[in-house]
């Protein structure tokens, strides 16, 4: 068995510990380990760490078992740029704080090698979303797996998004911004704007508004087979599009299609471990210190 890893070149006082540890765990268990050119220079430069294994091997089911993530949700956000439509699973080990895709903590990693080594995993597809536009610098990679945001720059006015879904008129959102999520990205910034929690595989996208000026406009929850269609104005002669972590500034009045992207995103976790299990642990949902006593 293979695995490749992949980091952010982020400088962290910790991480060289956990990086020596966790490859240590590999070698224990017989899995073989590679890490890219450029991520090994960063490691060497950074860490003094001198990597063997460093290669750009394609990244795809047939050269590895699957992507090991080190870092945050952030980090394994990036991955998919990585293994794009591969079908090569992610496993995101958490050195962040929350960790909703990035589930598994340092103290379990070893625990989570041994499932991988063993079988004992399950893979969830994801669904992304797909942003068709006239943008060459957008349609370099026009894909999200956590959400497609647009939203105001900066202190300007509000901005006006005119809303369509299947053609047809849906509303005209006067707010700072406008969230379309998926399942996976429904806990990440929709969440904080009052959208709901979708468990993964739900077939659905969420709609929300961000500082909506109108009190009744509130997240619609819509369909993942539904075409949404988007047009932007403002004030200002720019507004701000983001795909996860990846951030365009785009011209006023921008017209945009949102739909399904036509592949999946595999994340890859322990048999043991359940969506339930991220959120309850994630949110402390069901913590009460009266338990305790």
């Amino acid at each position: 068995m293979k695995v490749a890893l992949y980091g952010r070149h982020i400088k962290s006082k910790n991480f060289k510990a956990f990086y020596e540890k966790f490859t240590a765990i590999l070698t224990r268990y017989d899995i073989a380990y590679e890490v890219g050119i450029g991520y090994g220079a960063f490691l060497a430069e950074a860490y003094g760490i001198h990597c063997n294994a460093c290669k750009d091997t394609p990244l795809t089911p047939e050269n590895f078992a699957c992507l090991i993530s080190m870092g945050g949700d952030g980090t394994a956000l990036d991955t998919l740029s990585l293994v794009k439509d591969s079908g090569l699973p992610v496993m995101g080990v958490n050195l962040g704080r929350l960790g909703f895709l990035a589930t598994i903590k340092m103290d379990e990693v070893e625990k989570a090698i041994i499932a991988l080594k063993n079988g004992q995993t399950i893979i969830e597809k994801r669904a992304l979303i797909h942003i068709e536009s006239t943008l060459e610098e957008i349609n370099q990679f026009p894909y999200a797996l956590n959400d497609f945001v647009v939203q105001k720059r900066d202190t300007s006015a509000m901005i006006t998004v005119k809303a369509s879904l299947n053609k047809s008129f849906l509303n005209n959102y006067w707010a700072d911004g406008l969230i379309v999520a998926t399942p996976t990205g429904s806990s990440g910034y929709s969440l904080s704007c009052g959208g709901p929690l979708i468990f993964p595989g739900s077939k659905s996208f969420v709609i929300t508004p961000i500082a909506a000026h109108n009190l009744t406009v509130r997240p619609v929850v819509i369909p993942d087979t539904h075409e949404l269609e988007i047009e932007v104005s403002a004030r200002a002669e720019t507004v701000l599009i983001t795909l996860d972590s990846r951030s365009f500034i785009v011209p006023n009045n921008t017209k945009l299609t949102i739909r399904r992207a036509p592949f999946h995103f595999n994340m890859i976790h322990p048999s043991s471990t359940t969506y339930m299990d991220t959120i309850r642990n994630k949110l402390l949902w069901g913590a009460d210190k009266r338990d305790e006593n």
